[in-house]
């Protein structure tokens, strides 16, 4: 049985008509396309007050609530909203827009595809003031949606007191501490206790990916630079570089799909971290979702015999693309700048520079990822709906 609006409205809702097939739902879409739907879904998807809502987390139908063989009774289509009675007596009320967006498929929410970048970021990195982002919701959310697309964005203008960076850092979300601390400066000096202390260059890396859960997204708040005196930022988009890979090298490239790499950091008597992980971490797609690589903090690698030197091999070309002009993003830092750049995706590294003519002063901090999408989220709600569900990619997670 067809039933269709019983207030009909041109091109202004998207379900003209909608069909019982028993174990499926036709929906014809007002574009003139058609979709079909799972019975047995469209019954475990109802958020009435008896089945409560995924939002609130006070959901109370599940999955082995609804039987399998569950039937729609019949169908009553207003514009905007669609009712389903259903053979136990229930009924599931549903937004017009809601059918129509998982229609055809079940493929759901659209997922979010990131920018890539190589030397060539300057004409393309987002640069937001510190005034506007801490006051202003539309400035955070212009460079959340950097973040989104090029995984990095820079804040100009923040001033070098310790508060600024925490007041600046947590508007994307709660501040993570770790065992260097809640906020930890970096100064170079001549008993360094980790690489960042030194005045070498460091090779593009991904932060702590010793941690079963490295970082999410870093913040480097510029207090001192020495600029002039070397000490220039490198920055590579490890997602571009993975791509690199699996077109030129697509054997190396799955070796570090699929194959454990462990990473380990110790500090005697303190810490002792150790994280057996891909390097290249894909979605069920194929689709590259986050980059864990720190080449000072591999350890004796253990492969079979047969395997072990195209383990290294595949690292050593990682390795030659990292450092790579041609991929690499490079800038002078100077004070007051902040960069934020997502750490699961984006690798940063630096030059080196003479300790004798400047001290150079990073001051860095944390925040989860999920912390920062959710406030992207949040905020699409109010500056661009059409935005705030998008599946994000959802970083080094195997």
């Amino acid at each position: 049985m067809l039933v269709t609006p019983r207030h009909s409205s041109t091109n202004e809702w998207p379900v003209r008509a909608i069909r019982n097939e028993g174990d499926r739902i036709a929906v014809d879409l007002d574009n003139g396309s058609q979709g079909r739907l799972s019975t047995r879904w469209l019954r475990l998807a109802c958020e009435c007050d008896v089945c409560g809502d995924t939002a609130s987390g006070k959901r109370w139908l599940t999955p082995a609530g609804v039987p399998a063989r569950v039937q729609a009774t019949a169908l009553d289509v207003s514009a905007a909203e669609v009712s389903v009675f259903w053979d136990d007596g229930h009924v599931s009320r549903y937004g017009s827009d809601f059918l129509a967006g998982h229609a055809g498929g079940g493929s759901g929410p659209a997922r979010f595809r990131p920018q890539l970048w190589s030397s060539d970021l300057g004409g393309k990195l987002g640069r937001f003031a510190f005034d506007a982002v801490v006051e202003e919701d539309k400035a955070l959310f212009g460079s959340l949606r950097a973040l989104r697309d090029h995984g990095i964005a820079m804040l100009t203008g923040v001033p070098a007191d310790p508060e600024a960076t925490v007041r600046v850092a947590g508007r994307y979300g709660p501040i993570r501490e770790t065992s260097y601390g809640k906020v930890f400066d970096l100064i170079s000096r001549p008993d360094a206790r980790v690489a960042g202390e030194t005045a070498r260059a460091q090779i593009p890396h991904t932060d702590e990916p010793f941690r079963y859960s490295p970082p999410g997204f870093i913040f480097f708040h510029a207090i001192r630079t020495g600029a002039g005196s070397g000490g220039t930022s490198l920055m590579v988009d490890g997602f571009h570089v993975a791509e690199t890979m699996r077109t030129s090298t697509p054997e190396l490239f799955d070796l570090l799909t699929r194959h454990g790499v462990t990473f380990q950091r110790e500090h005697a008597g303190e810490v002792f971290f150790s994280a057996e992980a891909h390097v290249i971490s894909l979605d069920a797609s194929g689709a590259v979702t986050g980059i864990r690589y720190n080449d000072r903090c591999l350890a004796p690698q253990t492969a079979p015999l047969d395997r072990i030197d195209g383990l290294i091999e595949a690292l050593a070309e990682l390795t030659r693309l990292i450092r790579d002009p041609q991929n690499q993003f490079q800038h002078q830092l100077q004070p007051g700048e902040v960069l934020v750049f997502d750490n699961q995706r984006v690798m940063h590294g630096r030059s080196a520079f003479d300790p004798t003519l400047a001290v150079r002063h990073l001051r860095s901090c944390n925040i989860d990822r999920d912390g920062v999408h959710s406030v992207f989220r949040t905020l699409a709600r109010r500056f661009a709906p059409q935005e705030a569900e998008a599946v994000f990619y959802q970083g080094a997670i195997f």
